[in-house]
């Protein structure tokens, strides 16, 4: 049996093994002002990761940045880089990158995407309704790796609402959207390779925005937006914004919308919701998966499949991806799952 004693014993001597040598840090004296090292009650002295220190000065958005100060102090936006992956980036960072050019076509594509689809109309801002909603706008931008060689395999852009200026009960009322468990992904999966089972991987394009706005919103231009038939300045861009006809990611309720859009149309093509996973639905012998505007359909019958991805395609704009081979970081080979 141990006394009191030789427990106070055995840890002082823990806490004096344990205490920061020179070697520990190689200018200790210079890290007695660091806010990053922080002394333990043992008297030990330690410090985060590299990898989770960053300088917050550098993560803000300064309207000195930007050639079009005025718009950019106006809309006093404040952004964080809360992500460590330098693939993704805010507008002014991509443009300060080698590969801008790709970047500004990908904006271009993605301009032209909402326009053919007539997601917005761009109006005067001296047309504004008395009392209308007015919100900021971001591009959130990334090169997109294929995971097994990390080359480049896209440019991707998206213009985005800023939802911190939206506030429950004036511009959105409910938020929760539901997505499938990582449990219930992993038994259709794995049952799906146990009984050599056919696969189809969909992806909903620009999904948020097939469904339509729950009210009026309005929207000031981007850095960089362009309009396929006008010619829209750094000089005149703030004279313009655009009215939403569709939702917009970004904005709080965007997700929920689009669940509720794609269930009730689910459910008029005669698809039955799982009674244990929201985002479950069945068709004969098919099981519908879905995480946000990623789905998957697995089932014995390869006919019924092709049947529903043609009547899926006739109410919603999707990429039919063929078979499965990476869903949501899961990566199918042949017959065997990979994590």
């Amino acid at each position: 049996m141990w006394d009191d004693q030789s427990f106070e014993a055995y840890y002082s001597s823990q806490e004096s093994e344990e205490t920061s040598t020179p070697s520990d840090f190689e200018n200790e004296e210079n890290d007695v002002d660091n806010p990053d090292i922080y002394v333990t009650r043992s008297g030990r002295r330690s410090r985060p990761p590299e990898r989770l220190i960053y300088d917050a000065n550098s993560c803000l958005i300064r309207s000195n940045e930007h050639e079009d100060e005025e718009t950019w102090s106006e809309q006093e936006l404040l952004a964080c880089k809360v992500s460590t992956d330098s693939d993704t980036m805010y507008h002014h960072q991509a443009m300060k990158q080698p590969d801008r050019e790709k970047f500004q076509e990908a904006m271009r594509k993605e301009c032209e995407a909402h326009y053919k689809e007539e997601n917005y109309r761009l109006v005067k801002r001296s047309e504004l309704p008395e009392g209308a909603t007015l919100l900021s706008s971001a591009w959130q931008i990334k090169r997109k790796k294929n995971p097994s060689t990390g080359e480049i395999s896209k440019y991707k852009a998206r213009m985005n609402v800023d939802g911190s200026q939206m506030f429950k009960g004036l511009q959105y009322e409910e938020t929760y959207a539901p997505v499938v468990q990582w449990a219930t992904i992993r038994f259709f999966i794995s049952l799906a390779i146990l009984l050599d089972w056919h696969t189809r991987q969909l992806d909903f394009v620009l999904a948020y925005t097939q469904a339509d706005i729950e009210r009026d919103l309005y929207m000031k231009l981007p850095a960089g937006f362009t309009f396929p038939d006008r010619t829209i300045t750094e000089h005149n861009r703030k004279d313009y914004v655009l009215k939403l006809e569709k939702n917009l990611y970004g904005q709080k309720q965007a997700g929920r919308v689009w669940y509720l859009h794609l269930k009730r149309n689910l459910l008029k093509l005669s698809f039955k919701p799982s009674e244990h996973d929201e985002c479950i639905f069945y068709y004969g012998k098919t099981i519908f998966i879905v995480y946000t505007d990623d789905t998957i359909l697995l089932g014995p019958d390869q006919q019924e499949i092709d049947t529903l991805v043609k009547r899926l395609e006739k109410t919603f704009k999707i990429e039919d991806q063929r078979e499965l081979s990476d869903y949501l970081g899961i990566k199918m080979k042949g017959n065997q799952m990979e994590h």
